[in-house]
């Protein structure tokens, strides 16, 4: 049997966390491993395996491409959110971009769009002929190159890359199998379905069943329920940090609670420095003897200088320990941060030692739920703006999965924060007690299995 060959599609820096840094690459330990990625090759340097790596150049789409595709994305949107009565997915389209060509493409794409979403076979034509129009030349170049690595599977890190479409056309011609991680639990509902695969993983059965709805032209064997690797990390006792020495390292005073603030991208919470704001003078109004620190952990993509006055102004309470990710220079885009390996234990001992996360609607609900330590979510506008309300962010779809469940504690107010930190503190348990519920909804159990159902998918393309 010749030796399996595995070429793995990284489209930016989260993708190295939640898979590469994980255990996949050791339960591929027989495999030859290729990495294809616009990422520098240093920012694979710290795995501990032998690869080999091509720098990935995305080619442009051709303007009737992108224009079906962009139709056929706000086509999705409007046909989804009817669907299911949930018009915050309309949310999900930018309705403002900058320039004028974007302008363009952007009321095209909503007019014909609106038509297109009467009927789902419209979508789907669209789509298919979105994919019809890439130039062959790109598809051959790609085929080349797909040719030169002679890969018995490609795994792709995730599906909202459309530049990735003709790379899965060229691998389709040539019969090598496509399969595509749905990046995130809040995804599949948003069009951004931007490539096609042979198979798809996701988080659970609840992602499976999602996926069915939003897209019922897959069939279902091709949706592979696997679980997600970056969840895996959290059950490695060996990262565990002693509190003392965490303490000492990042400024901390050992003998006091700890509380994560979790920082969201601008575009999420445009009012984040002042839920920070409010967490803080809510803090230093608790009595000292039981005042907790907060560790304020930013968006790895988010290193503006926004916070910068809240810190400064509550020093003594306020403690940023900043995510251990290379940031590029300015006017990066987000997609080519990647992270430090040492960032995983951070964020490890983060959710070990902390008793609590807050946040505005953040995945870390999940992420803290393994350690059993509970999750409050600001749920009140700090600002009154028209366009956008914490009532929108908590009307999106992904949200529908905690109906019926008491999965977070809930900031309803500015005044409310006060007395629930203070509560929380001293009745662990009272606060989000169906938070392992909703995590075992969303991520399949055992969370430690997710690489090695992976693995044996890819595996199993060894014929």
């Amino acid at each position: 049997m010749t030796k399996n060959k595995v070429l793995f599609i990284i489209p930016d820096g989260v993708g190295i966390r939640n898979y590469l840094y994980s255990d996949l690459l050791h339960q591929l330990k027989e495999a030859e491993i290729t990495f294809l990625s616009p990422l520098p090759k240093k920012a694979f340097q710290e795995l501990k395996v032998d690869f080999t790596y091509f720098h990935l150049t995305f080619s442009k789409e051709s303007f009737l491409t992108r224009i079906a595709r962009e139709t056929a994305t706000f086509a999705r949107l409007c046909y989804n959110a009817e669907k299911v009565k949930n018009p915050s997915i309309l949310e999900n389209w930018n309705y403002e971009p900058k320039g004028i060509k974007l302008k363009f493409l952007n009321k095209t794409a909503q007019l014909f769009g609106k038509v297109a979403s009467k009927k789902y076979t419209y979508i789907l034509k669209l789509e298919n002929f979105a994919q019809k129009h890439w130039s062959n030349q790109v598809i051959e170049q790609y085929k080349k190159q797909l040719l030169q690595i002679n890969p018995k599977a490609v795994f792709v890190t995730h599906q909202r890359v459309a530049s990735l479409m003709p790379i899965c056309i060229a691998a389709k011609q040539l019969n090598i199998p496509v399969i595509a991680a749905i990046y995130s639990w809040d995804n599949l509902p948003k069009g951004r379905l931007a490539i096609i695969a042979d198979k798809y993983v996701v988080w659970s059965d609840y992602m499976r069943d999602e996926m069915q709805l939003f897209y019922p032209e897959i069939p279902l064997e091709n949706i592979i329920v696997t679980g997600t690797p970056q969840f895996e990390f959290y059950l490695q006792q060996d990262k565990i940090i002693e509190r003392e020495s965490f303490a000492k390292q990042h400024g901390l005073d050992v003998n006091r609670p700890w509380i994560c603030f979790s920082g969201d991208d601008i575009k999420t919470s445009p009012y984040d420095p002042q839920y920070l704001n409010d967490l803080a003078q809510a803090v230093v109004e608790i009595e000292e003897r039981n005042r907790p620190q907060i560790i304020f952990r930013r968006s790895p993509v988010d290193f503006s200088i926004r916070y910068d006055e809240v810190i400064n102004q509550f020093r003594d309470s306020i403690k940023p320990i900043d995510p251990l990710w290379n940031v590029p220079e300015a006017n990066g885009n987000w997609g080519t941060f990647f992270p430090k390996k040492e960032d995983i234990i951070l964020q490890f001992n983060l959710g070990y030692h902390c008793e609590l996360v807050v946040n505005l609607g953040s995945t870390m609900a999940h992420d803290f739920a393994i350690f059993n330590k509970p999750c409050c979510y600001f749920n009140y506008d700090p600002v009154q703006n028209e366009n956008w309300s914490v009532k929108t962010i908590y009307n999106f779809q992904h949200f529908r999965s905690m109906e019926g469940l008491e999965a977070v504690g809930w900031f309803n107010s500015k005044t409310d924060i006060k007395n629930k930190i203070e509560t929380l503190l001293s009745e662990k348990t009272t606060m989000g007690k169906d938070r392992k519920l909703w995590l075992e909804k969303i991520v399949l159990h055992p969370v430690n299995e997710a690489s090695a159902n992976i693995a044996k998918l890819l595996k199993g393309y060894n014929g």
